[in-house]
């Protein structure tokens, strides 16, 4: 998976060779571009485990709200700071494989001391553990898939990369579940540590000799290796910048809507609220499966800009339906619109980072300084909007939420 295994050929001046001919399309095989769809598929499942299922399970175990929250938040911040470090390390690493390799190992573990040692010392180890792979996992996935079919095919390779991702998401959430009301609350993070094996088998099925890893941190010009840029020419990239404030907008308008949302109906409809907050959840997770590859084509037929400000005007729109909606059900109608933003952003944030930063070798590097953007909007969102519907109502929150959206465009 890793060291020697993942490097190609080299030509008699040294150097791999291109096999795109210089960043254009390349032609990795059916199993190795199969293996990265399943490992996109499996990640998510493994990662869907650790989202609120852990606050159901310690709540059973007599965790306070307080004590839950603070070990969450820690998890959160692991995160959050993982992401420019990790996107480093991606691009410094070339056996890239074995970097995700460690990553899965590590959430395993996380998973495996919450169900069996629910303590509260121990269960912070173990976000720490799964915290820590969010800046490495993500990055790693799109370099890889850079790297196996060039810049020309990126946008159709991110596109099945978000499609396997979403229903990994959205299956498992059901699977879960499922394990989760019928069997021990524990049994769920056993099932999180077993689905970790057939991570580790995806990945074995990508074959590393038709990878090329100058390629996989954009560090090809015209078919040329070339030395990674500095540190401060990112500093002086506008289109990069730009970027990067913007989706800091959006997941400060975006974060809270869905808990805010839910809030509000277990307020207000507490009878049937789970399935609904259920459908909530599921439903966005097939729209985006379902259109993640019409939206990687458009963004070549289209271009990258109108599909970006149809991703981020569909979010106060959505806002600002939470404020009118007649009955609980018609909120799921509400939120399947977030699979519409869900694609465009997913599918779009790496393959637009791609194209700004192309030749620069500080690719990875980039998507961790967008992943830490990104972190700090959600955790801005949840905090402010959280004060702001309690100080002046929940139209007051959704509409401010609304209006940050807007600013995003």
């Amino acid at each position: 998976m890793g060291g020697t295994a993942d490097r190609r050929p080299p030509t008699l001046g040294g150097q791999a060779p291109d096999p795109a001919g210089g960043g254009g399309e390349a032609h990795p095989s059916r199993r190795s571009q199969s293996g990265l769809d399943w490992l996109n598929f499996f990640i998510a499942d493994v990662q869907t485990g650790f989202g609120p299922f852990v606050a159901v399970y310690l709540a059973t175990h007599g965790w306070s709200p307080g004590e839950i929250g603070l070990v969450l938040t820690i998890g959160s911040l692991t995160a959050m700071a993982s992401q420019t470090p990790g996107g480093m390390l991606v691009d410094a690493v070339e056996a890239k494989r074995l970097l995700i390799g460690i990553a899965i190992g590590l959430i395993a573990a996380g998973a495996l001391i919450i169900a069996l040692w629910p303590s509260f010392y121990l269960v912070a180890v173990a976000e720490v553990l799964h915290g820590s792979t969010g800046g490495v996992i993500r990055p790693a996935l799109a370099s890889l898939g850079l790297g196996l079919v060039g810049h020309a095919a990126l946008s159709g390779r991110l596109g099945r990369n978000h499609r396997y991702d979403s229903l990994g998401n959205g299956l498992t959430a059901l699977l879960l579940g499922l394990v989760g009301h019928f069997m021990a609350k524990r049994t769920t993070f056993f099932a999180v540590a077993f689905l970790c094996l057939p991570a580790v088998w995806a990945l074995t099925r990508i074959d590393g000799r038709e990878i090329d890893y100058a390629r996989a941190r954009s560090a090809r010009d015209q078919g040329r290796p070339r030395e990674a840029a500095r540190w401060r020419d990112l500093a002086r990239n506008r289109g990069f910048l730009v970027l990067i404030g913007c989706l800091m907008l959006f997941q400060f308008a975006n974060a809270a809507l869905m808990p805010l949302a839910s809030g509000r109906l277990g307020l207000q409809h507490a009878a049937g609220s789970e399935l609904v907050t259920a459908g909530m959840v599921a439903v966005p997770q097939a729209v985006a499966a379902l259109i993640a590859l019409r939206v990687a084509a458009l963004a070549d037929s289209w271009g990258r800009r109108p599909l970006l400000l149809i991703g981020f005007a569909v979010l106060p729109v959505r806002a600002a339906l939470f404020t009118l909606v007649p009955g609980p059900w018609y909120l799921v109608a509400i939120q399947s619109l977030d699979g519409i933003t869900a694609a465009v952003i997913g599918v779009m944030t790496p393959l637009v980072i791609a194209d700004l930063l192309r030749g620069t070798g500080r690719y990875n590097f980039a998507q961790g300084i967008a992943g830490t953007a990104v972190g700090i909007g959600a955790g801005l969102s949840t905090a402010i909007s959280g004060y702001v519907a309690q100080g002046f109502g929940y139209m007051a929150g959704f509409l401010g939420l609304a209006a940050v959206g807007l600013a995003g465009l």
